[in-house]
């Protein structure tokens, strides 16, 4: 048995494109660390779709887990801890793609920095409430602006004052704030992103979850008041994100490590899909991302100084 054990989940209904560019980039970047390779096979429906997927594998040994398809990707994660005795686990979501030589050693070594309870490829300090809380200030920098209205042509006022409409017709969604500020507190709320992250077995283990039935059950895990990264920081213990040159950052260091949402993502060494849709966007793309997981809801439409 190795120290450290990498838990890679392969989920049937993403289909096969994830998985293969997961396994090309295993091949392709030396793990630096001797690791145990579990794969989870998730909701697969019968035996001849779990042959095939083992077959993409067949060039490793590997410890395949069957599982069925509730309990999202965290759920699994759970499940297969309980099966597994490596004391150091390493999560990777089926979208996974390892950037960098050495990967593991990067990740065991900054879990094995003194207080430091979990470690991720890339973090945030994104709330789910925030979208929810820029609604209302976008209301009011609007309604504030019907005051300017006065001396504006008339395709001017039109356009001004549909504008207005569309955000008020919006305003009964925001009615959901209060619900997600219970759950999600305010920006900032640093949390580890769970597509790559390793943390201590006995540790993962122990953590509280709510029961994952929806998926705002599986992001509550990830970055609500009770997430594994509020969690791991009740205990006195520290989240920190590593990027591909093995470098640690601590919670304030997060948004300059250029691994999520932010510049050209350089530093990253674990990338999936959701830093793969920002570094396929557009600039309006990219800044609407960069405001979701860096900057306060009160700032993302505010205009900047004259």
């Amino acid at each position: 048995m190795a120290e450290a054990g990498v838990v890679y989940l392969y989920r049937f209904a993403e289909g096969e494109a994830g998985v293969r560019r997961f396994l090309d980039s295993y091949r392709t970047h030396p793990a630096g660390l001797d690791h145990d390779l579990h794969v989870i096979l998730k909701g697969f429906p019968n035996q001849d779709a779990l042959a095939a997927a083992r077959a993409l594998f067949r060039l490793f040994p590997i410890n395949a887990i069957e599982v069925d398809d509730g309990g999202y990707d965290i759920g699994s994660y759970i499940t297969a801890a309980k099966m597994v005795v490596n004391p150091k686990l390493l999560f990777l979501n089926t979208f996974s793609e390892i950037l960098a030589d050495n990967w593991l050693y990067s990740f065991g070594r900054a879990l094995d920095l003194p207080g430091v309870g979990l470690v991720g490829a890339t973090g945030s300090w994104q709330s789910a409430s925030s979208g929810y809380e820029a609604t209302f200030f976008r209301a009011v920098r609007r309604i504030k602006s019907l005051g300017h209205t006065v001396g504006l042509g008339g395709n001017e006022l039109a356009a001004s004052r549909n504008n207005i409409r569309r955000l008020l017709r919006k305003l009964p969604r925001a009615a959901l704030y209060p619900v997600r500020l219970y759950e999600f507190g305010r920006h900032p709320n640093p949390h580890i992103r769970t597509n790559a992250f390793m943390i201590r077995r006995d540790v993962f283990l122990s953590l509280r979850a709510v029961a994952l039935k929806k998926k705002i059950d599986a992001y509550k895990f990830e970055s609500g008041r009770r997430s594994m990264s509020k969690q791991i920081m009740a205990r006195g213990l520290r989240p920190v994100v590593v990027d591909r040159w093995g470098k640690v950052y601590e919670i304030p260091e997060w948004r300059s490590s250029s691994t999520f949402w932010i510049d050209l993502q350089a530093n990253l060494l674990v990338a999936d899909n959701q830093t793969a849709g920002y570094a396929a966007g557009g600039p309006e793309r990219r800044k609407v991302l960069k405001n979701n997981a860096w900057d306060g809801p009160w700032c993302w439409d505010a205009p900047g100084p004259k």
